[in-house]
């Protein structure tokens, strides 16, 4: 088998961008949904902002208390699809927002 010689966007990010991908599309992540249900090691699967369960769809796309963060990287409505699975420019995005978010995924 030869290694790949051409590499998709998702491929030529950082490590840590990778992972933090990665968690999110899947939904093995640190968010309180998945540590509560899978582990019992949050308290509830619900949000800080107290709405619904905390879920990558939920930070990614609802959450009142990161909608600042949310406007500044992404001024216009932005489907998550494109936000788990677009261009890297997106995928970008999508890991800075977090970064800025201060959110460990």
């Amino acid at each position: 088998m030869r290694p790949r010689t051409n590499r998709d966007d998702y491929h030529t990010m950082s490590r840590e961008q990778q992972v933090n991908l990665i968690r999110l599309r899947t939904g093995h992540n640190r968010l309180n949904a998945h540590m509560n249900r899978k582990f019992k090691l949050a308290p509830s699967p619900t949000c800080a902002c107290g709405q619904e369960d905390q879920t990558a769809e939920h930070i990614l796309q609802r959450c009142p208390l990161l909608d600042e963060e949310r406007k500044e990287v992404w001024p216009s409505p932005t489907p998550l699809q494109t936000k788990l699975y677009g261009s890297r420019q997106e995928l970008e995005k999508t890991t800075t927002f977090i970064t800025s978010a201060g959110l460990i995924v």
